[in-house]
């Protein structure tokens, strides 16, 4: 497992303590429009945390070895 910094730790303490959140509002019986946006966001929160943040894999349209033509 990798070393998080510190903005990745504030992410995923966001995303457990949503999750908390919308679990305890599922167990009180909230609405289903009420928690479940919240878990999902939370989920994802947690996820992103672990997403890999080097600038050296930046999606590129550029091609290599191709010139243009004119």
């Amino acid at each position: 497992m990798k070393k998080l910094n510190t903005v990745q730790k504030t992410i995923l303490g966001l995303g457990i303590l949503g999750t908390i959140v919308s679990l305890y509002g599922k167990s009180q019986g909230w609405d289903y429009g009420d928690y479940f946006p919240l878990f999902y966001a939370s989920l994802s929160f947690m996820w992103i945390a672990f997403l890999d943040s080097g600038r050296a894999k930046s999606c590129s349209l550029k091609r290599k070895g191709i010139k243009k033509e004119s």
